[in-house]
């Protein structure tokens, strides 16, 4: 059978009334699309099938042209990356699909399908949902569609006929059982980051799951045990991206320091095997990073580590359940700088019961850390995020906005940031927020002298240049 794995593209978004959050994201890059790597890899190494992707926004693809690829190369199946806040553009693509052979089998998968699973599949478009990690649940399907058999007893696969009976999140027991992702399957010379020394660059994902549970979080990895690939099969994986001559890696984990004992293993084979690459990481400031770690992870190719700070007062810590000890992020943003490795912050602007005055302090923070990046977010309540429950819950949100986009997501949500904040003081300060902490001369001048290359530099000038002219 032939396989058609689609990202869409990233035409409308739900939330585009955020116009300086559309513009940053459309600035900052391209990323490989993961999470679509991972399933073909396994699909291509575990069947015979042919296997081929499609990354729309990468590629530049619009409707008009997708239409075209999949003539072109005529799928049985075709999987789809469905997102909630491009919902209207994953539901768009499945329409295109039918539009042109109502007889493909269209399946979808990714964190929407984990939120909205029974609306997902009544679209008259959709055949097929994969609920959970997709590598084993999608190939059991197409082996099973293959040999025409029944899905519904498929562990993980919602249909038509099986969709009000329990669902069952499907997760990779072993992730050392998994091939990494075969980034040769896409067109690697594309993939760019606006904040690494240079380009081309790649993600990975070297363990799955968050042992915390943040309440602005809607993550399907919240408050789940963490799943580990080993050190080995990390820096195994790590050779394969080298040796495609990359240099830059971006590791996408929720929280790549929560194992200090693993994050040393990988270092000293990195060390050892004398491995040439610039890495950066997600990390939490309360974990155990103490000077000695630091410099060994500088040494095994640490560039940057970037830590949701989110806010700067001990009350709104508590209040997002964060619980984050402000000295010791303090200390620890220290310890990076004296090491050498760069350190990005992220903020949120506009948290339930947040004042102006602690938004203000929040942004004074940030640039007292003198961190080297500091992207400021207007807090805005997820789907299935604690607080959007909860808000739905006491009458704060008055109506559950996110479901009715859901059903009806060609009009994007206006009313987007938490309801007893005023709107228009929430952009100033978001404004403010960029403005003063990006164009300081201290900043500047810090900037041209980091080690980056040229081409990265013009690329943040001219970027800085458009987002705020």
């Amino acid at each position: 059978m032939k396989i058609l794995s689609i990202f869409p593209p990233k035409e409308n978004w739900a939330l585009r009334e955020i116009k300086l959050h559309k513009k940053i994201d459309e600035e900052s890059g391209y990323y490989p699309p993961l999470g679509i790597l991972y399933v073909a890899t396994y699909l291509v190494k575990n069947t015979n099938h042919q296997v081929k992707i499609i990354d729309c926004p990468t590629e530049g693809i619009s409707y008009d042209q997708l239409y075209l690829e999949i003539k072109n190369y005529s799928p049985d199946i075709v999987g789809i990356y469905f997102c909630t806040e491009y919902l209207y553009d994953s539901l768009k693509t499945a329409e295109i699909v039918k539009k042109f052979d109502k007889n493909i089998i269209t399946v979808a998968g990714g964190p929407h399908v984990f939120i909205y699973p029974k609306q997902t599949i009544e679209n008259v478009n959709i055949d097929f949902c994969v609920y959970g990690e997709g590598e084993e649940v999608f190939t059991k399907l197409v082996e099973t569609l293959n040999s025409a058999k029944d899905p519904n007893s498929i562990d993980g696969v919602i249909t038509k006929s099986n969709k009000d009976k329990p669902y069952i999140l499907q997760k990779v027991a072993n992730l050392d059982s998994l091939p990494f992702p075969d980034r040769r399957l896409v067109d690697i010379k594309k993939y760019k980051s606006f904040i690494t020394y240079s380009n081309p660059i790649t993600t990975m994902m070297t363990s799955r799951g968050c042992a915390y549970n943040c309440y602005y979080c809607n993550s399907i990895e919240r408050a789940q045990k963490v799943r580990f690939h080993s050190a080995e099969y990390v820096v195994k994986e790590i050779e394969d991206i080298v040796s495609l001559g990359i240099k830059d890696i971006l590791f996408f984990d929720e929280n790549f320091t929560f194992n200090i004992r693993r994050v040393e293993d990988i270092c000293d084979l990195l060390i050892e095997k004398k491995i040439k690459v610039r890495w950066h990481c997600r990390s939490r400031a309360d974990m155990k990073l103490d000077k000695r770690i630091l410099k060994k992870m500088k040494d095994a190719g640490c560039r940057m580590i970037q830590f949701g700070i989110e806010t700067a007062t001990p009350r709104l810590q508590k209040v997002i359940n964060k619980n984050l000890d402000l000295e010791r992020v303090k200390e620890v943003i220290k310890l990076c700088k004296e090491v050498g490795i760069l350190t990005y912050g992220n903020f949120m602007l506009g948290l339930p019961t947040q004042t102006e005055e602690e938004m203000l302090e929040t942004i004074n923070f940030a640039i007292k850390l003198g961190l080297d990046y500091a992207p400021f977010g207007v807090f805005n309540p997820l789907p299935e995020s604690v607080f959007y429950i909860q808000a739905l819950k006491d009458g704060i949100i008055k109506k559950d906005y996110w479901l009715e986009y859901v059903e009806n997501p060609d009009r994007p949500i206006l009313d987007y940031w938490w309801p007893l904040h005023d709107k228009k003081m929430l952009e100033e300060l978001n404004y403010l927020a960029f403005k003063k902490f990006y164009f300081r001369p201290s900043y500047i001048l810090k900037a041209l002298f980091r080690k980056q290359s040229l081409k990265q530099k013009l690329w943040q000038a001219k970027s800085a240049i458009k987002l705020f002219s």
